[in-house]
């Protein structure tokens, strides 16, 4: 079943439990006003941050959140890590990087699910829309993102493996060097996708494969962040948990604010809202995915992995959005 449709189930089946917890989502927090700087990179997938913004959940939980612009997940992820923000949104591939190079990151909870935010996009009447035809082809990609963990796995369960070219690009500036002929074909992310798109006067192909790469949406913090500040944490958590359950009840009402926070507009916005599952959870997919990623980089998981999932945060929350196997 693909992703998007389990997640359709999933909201169904957490009716009950949201209502039931609703009553907590919106209890203000204790300890006095808090501030926090989040990295984001202007995303759809963040809808949770900018209608828990819009909407005023995180006054509610008496929190000021700040967004420090990113390019990309990377980008806020090394930002975050760099102590130049307390939080950060990424996929789960610099996430799982992060993790490799062991660096103080705790995972509080994926935000967002999709596996068709990932495409290969080529000029239109390219005929690039179907794998074998990539054979040959230069293939521009964007290193340690879900960009590059999507077109590795087209190429491998393609065969193609060793038969295209693959050329490293910024995410800024991918676009551009296809619209310059530099590659055939970019493995980019919806919102790049978007931008670079008027670039191209005759549209463009796509090539989406759903259920070969489920990337999340991961909230990120440092160890020594979530150490001292742990009751900011939870409080932030229960802001986003608000932010859901209103997306949940109204989408349409969603879809303006997060327009306005990415800069797109509304139609296009609600295009694509189906090919996202804003939840939050953190749940043995995930885990095994970040596993994944370390062993096709040639690290060894371990049973430390457990210990970047800062699950009892969520837990305190909501425990049933905890699912991990100890």
């Amino acid at each position: 079943m693909m992703v998007w449709r389990s997640w359709k189930l999933f909201l169904a089946a957490g009716l009950v439990t949201a209502a039931a917890v609703t009553g907590t989502l919106l209890v203000r927090g204790h300890g006095g006003r808090q501030h926090l700087v989040l990295a984001e990179s202007h995303q759809m997938m963040s809808a949770l941050i900018f209608v828990a913004q819009a909407e005023g959940h995180f006054a509610d939980q008496e929190l000021t959140v700040d967004l420090l612009p990113a390019s990309n997940g990377k980008i806020a992820m090394e930002l975050m890590l760099d102590g130049k923000a307390d939080l950060s949104l990424s996929s789960d591939v610099p996430a799982a990087g992060a993790v490799m190079a062991r660096k103080p990151i705790r995972i509080l909870s994926t935000i967002q699910t999709s596996d068709r935010d990932v495409v290969i996009a080529s000029p239109s009447g390219s005929g690039l829309t179907i794998p074998g035809e990539l054979a040959g082809k230069r293939i521009g990609y964007t290193p340690e993102t879900n960009s590059q963990q999507f077109l590795d796995l087209l190429l491998l369960q393609s065969g193609l493996t060793g038969k295209v070219t693959l050329v490293p690009l910024d995410s800024n500036k991918i676009m551009q060097a296809m619209a310059d002929g530099e590659v055939d074909a970019v493995s980019v992310w919806t919102t790049v996708r978007i931008l670079g798109a008027g670039l191209f006067p005759k549209g463009l192909d796509t090539l989406s494969l759903p259920g070969l790469y489920t990337g999340s949406w991961i909230l990120s913090t440092r160890t020594e962040v979530v150490e001292a500040r742990r009751d900011t944490m939870v409080r932030f958590i229960r802001a986003l948990l608000a932010a859901e359950w209103s997306i949940l009840k109204d989408r349409e009402k969603a879809i303006p604010v997060v327009a306005a926070a990415t800069g797109f507009d509304e139609a296009l916005v609600r295009s694509h809202w189906e090919s996202y599952g804003f939840t939050l959870r953190l749940d043995q997919a995930l885990l095994l995915s970040l596993e994944g990623h370390l062993r096709r980089a040639g690290g060894d998981p371990g049973p430390e992995m457990l210990g970047y999932l800062q699950s009892d945060v969520l837990r305190e929350v909501d425990p049933t959005r905890v699912t991990v196997l100890d």
